[in-house]
């Protein structure tokens, strides 16, 4: 059994994929776990060249009975998880109005609901072991931030952080950490589309941004490593912002 074993969801493409990658790539010793609502080629590469320390999981992390089995019986196999990062979610954008309230419910339940689930397991099952744990919840600049047409995305950001803010205090005497990376717009698996279908909006993002650019999935990807590294050893409660500037203004 290796020393280190960790948690990521959503690692299929994009951001989750860029983690995994450079954690298996940085740390020799770790074993990870991965999960995601479906395989493609580039985590079959993956799996085969780290066959014996990369374990993924076809699991939709809303069905919570299949998401409990599973953890239970990672934990079960190869001992307490040394952190978690919740990556999975689901985009929306549609004015209010556009927005009736199933969906509103549809991406709480995946964005916010679906991590509370994974975190609360992981924290129980480590406070019952004594163990130290650290969790990274993937937010957005769009939970702090007002922007039109993604008011189902947003709430269900804010209420991420606001459970992690509350939970973090919380469970804090129990040497568990947790945090959120809220990302600005990051060129991933949605980009092209984007900058071919909203040319405009594209546009207005970049004169956004004092830094002028989209960040890139890898970029997110090395301040996430750090959030759930022993050199963070004094950060708890906090939303960290990877956004070129634009909360800044």
């Amino acid at each position: 059994m290796n020393s280190k074993f960790g948690l990521v969801t959503g690692c299929g493409q994009g951001i989750g994929f860029s983690i995994i990658v450079k954690l298996l790539e940085e740390n020799k010793d770790l074993t990870l776990l991965g999960i995601s609502r479906s395989k493609n080629y580039e985590i079959l590469k993956i799996q085969e060249l780290y066959n014996d320390r990369f374990i993924f999981k076809e699991c939709d992390i809303s069905n919570y009975d299949n998401v409990n089995k599973l953890l239970d019986k990672a934990i079960n196999k190869n001992g307490n998880f040394d952190f978690v990062i919740c990556n999975a979610g689901v985009r929306s954008r549609l004015s209010v109005k556009e927005s009736d309230l199933n969906l509103y419910r549809s991406i709480i339940e995946i964005n916010t609901i679906a991590n509370i689930n994974i975190s609360k397991r992981i924290i129980e099952n480590n406070i019952r072991k004594k163990s130290k744990c650290n969790i990274l919840l993937i937010s957005s600049i769009v939970g702090g931030r007002g922007f039109s047409e993604l008011t189902t995305y947003a709430v269900s950001k804010s209420a991420l952080e606001g459970f992690m803010r509350s939970a973090a205090i919380e469970y804090a005497k129990n040497n568990i950490q947790i945090n959120c990376l809220a990302p600005g717009f990051v060129e991933s698996s949605y980009t092209d589309n984007f900058k071919k279908n909203k040319k405009e909006l594209y546009q207005w993002t970049l004169k956004q941004t004092p830094m002028g650019r989209w960040g890139t999935c890898n970029e997110i990807a090395d301040l996430a490593l750090f959030l759930i590294s022993p050199k963070n050893s004094y950060m708890t409660g906090t939303v960290i912002y990877c956004d070129g500037g634009w909360t800044a203004k």
